[in-house]
């Protein structure tokens, strides 16, 4: 069996439509990580696979045509977030024409939250529900032998115009049992961090953990759940030292939803990296209520050059309706002690939760102005199908569109109730500018400039940060309204 593994192609792009700078940034700054785990693991076992990354690789449907001729697979695997799921569906068509009797399965975060709208869609054969790997091996094992399909966990089926799911398939308890993501199948060379995230390069990116057992009413669980689980320190500083010799790894991004859920853990790490002699520079994901000022020091020890630090809002009522299980001042004295220590925290905000208010939103961007944070990230509360509040969303406002491809956390999805398209789409870019244009972090930033590398990147970033501060000026000369 040959399977063919593809991230799909970024179609707006090719189309000669206006793509969000942002959002073409955050394409490709990162490889598909669950893709590269499910051809680990069918390699393991003797398969032939292979990746098509065509988002990256900025390939057109009939580029990647040609690219899957060529190898001629068994089986096709497409991987599917909300905002590129048309896309996965107008790849998917286009391989059915040409390959009629392959099977052509589509996965990723849409399909298990969506899994009955995933399969309505005929050009896929089979969809996956949850995590992927031993569902995908189990599935191209009963297709080589022609066997029946029912009895494999996780799979969405199709009968007679019936779409029905399989029992769900339990999620993996060792994942020290999961081989390394095959990174060596994907354009490694291709991915660049985001520029106010790049500090050495190469960079590369990691996960150290599946599952969040937080309550955030806005995140959706739909492939790990709430059931947290991690790899093991040892399992993870092995993984460290493979992107260092093979990748020649400078900087590691950590991209687990939440690096610090426990100190302990993080503990862990930090002494199998000393007892290792590894180095190398990292960042990750904290959350205000489990760090402490030692477990910075101690991070900043062993490389860590940077927190991402979920926020959200500055409201504390807000806060508690959104369940974040944080208060303001665990937020200040993380910010605080991360800028003392050295390490740029970064923020992460969002606006246009279900009881924001034009007070409760500009309370957030006072609050962020008055933490020691180096960068920002600004997003638009978007309530996708599997979150908790999806369920709740039309008591407090409503859904301005149900095109998938705006699910994107950048453009105004869901409206409060008092609230406004336009407005929201204003103070997401006067966010940025009040935050970005004052002295302080301007002085920040320029001290950090100590090598041409740092001014290529600040060149690098001129059009993102272009459309962040200026969006109306952005439109106006893309033609928009």
């Amino acid at each position: 069996m040959r399977v063919l593994l593809i991230n799909p192609p970024v179609l707006n792009f090719r189309r000669g439509k206006d793509i969000l700078p942002v959002i073409n940034n955050l394409f490709f700054n990162s490889p598909p990580l669950g893709i590269g785990y499910i051809a680990a693991v069918l390699e393991s076992e003797g398969i032939s696979v292979a990746i098509i990354d065509a988002a990256v690789e900025r390939l057109t449907i009939s580029e990647l045509i040609d690219r899957v001729e060529k190898f001629e697979p068994d089986v096709i695997g497409i991987t599917a977030t909300t905002n590129l799921f048309d896309s996965a569906v107008e790849t998917a068509r286009k391989l059915k024409e040409i390959f009629v009797q392959e099977k052509i399965v589509i996965g990723g975060p849409h399909v298990s939250a969506n899994p009955q709208h995933a399969l309505s869609f005929k050009c896929f054969d089979v969809g996956i529900k949850g995590e992927g790997e031993i569902t995908f091996l189990e599935l191209v094992r009963a297709l080589k032998r022609n066997g029946p399909l029912e009895g494999i966990s996780g799979l969405i089926l199709r009968r007679e115009n019936q779409i029905f799911l399989t029992p769900a398939r339990a999620l993996i308890s060792d994942l020290d049992s999961l081989p390394f993501p095959a990174r060596h199948l994907l354009p490694m060379g291709r991915y660049l961090p985001q520029p106010n995230d790049q500090y050495r390069l190469p960079k590369v990116s990691m996960i150290t953990s599946r599952g969040c057992p937080y309550s955030c009413i806005f995140c959706d669980k739909s492939i790990f759940s709430n059931r947290y689980r991690s790899f093991s320190p040892a399992y993870i500083v092995s993984e460290m030292e493979q992107l260092i010799e093979r990748y020649g790894a400078r900087d590691i991004a950590f991209l687990d939803s939440t690096f610090t859920v426990s100190k302990s853990r993080v503990e862990g790490i930090i002494d199998e990296m000393k007892r290792r002699k590894v180095k190398v520079n990292w960042t990750c994901t904290v959350r205000a209520d489990v760090v402490t000022k030692e477990l910075l020091i101690k991070m900043k020890e062993t490389g860590c050059w940077r927190i991402r630090l979920g926020v959200e809002s500055g409201d504390e009522e807000v806060l508690k309706f959104i369940k974040k299980g944080i208060t303001i001042q665990q937020v200040v004295n993380v910010a605080n002690w991360a800028h003392q220590i050295g390490l740029r925290p970064k923020g992460f905000f969002m606006i246009g939760h279900a009881v924001d208010t034009k007070e409760s939103i500009e309370k957030t961007i006072r609050f962020a102005k008055t933490l020691p944070l180096k960068d920002i990230t600004v997003q638009m509360n978007t309530p996708m199908k599997n979150t908790a509040q999806y369920k709740i969303f039309d008591q407090f406002g409503s859904i301005a569109a149900d095109d998938y491809n705006k699910f994107s956390y950048w453009e105004p999805i869901f409206i409060p109730n008092g609230l406004d398209k336009e407005y929201l789409l204003e103070t997401l870019h006067r966010f940025y500018r009040s935050f970005y244009l004052r002295p302080i972090i301007l002085w920040r930033h320029l001290t950090q400039i100590r090598s041409l590398d740092e001014v290529v990147k600040y060149l690098r970033s001129l059009k993102l940060i272009y459309f962040l501060l200026f969006h109306k000026c952005w439109y106006w000369l893309r033609g928009k309204k």
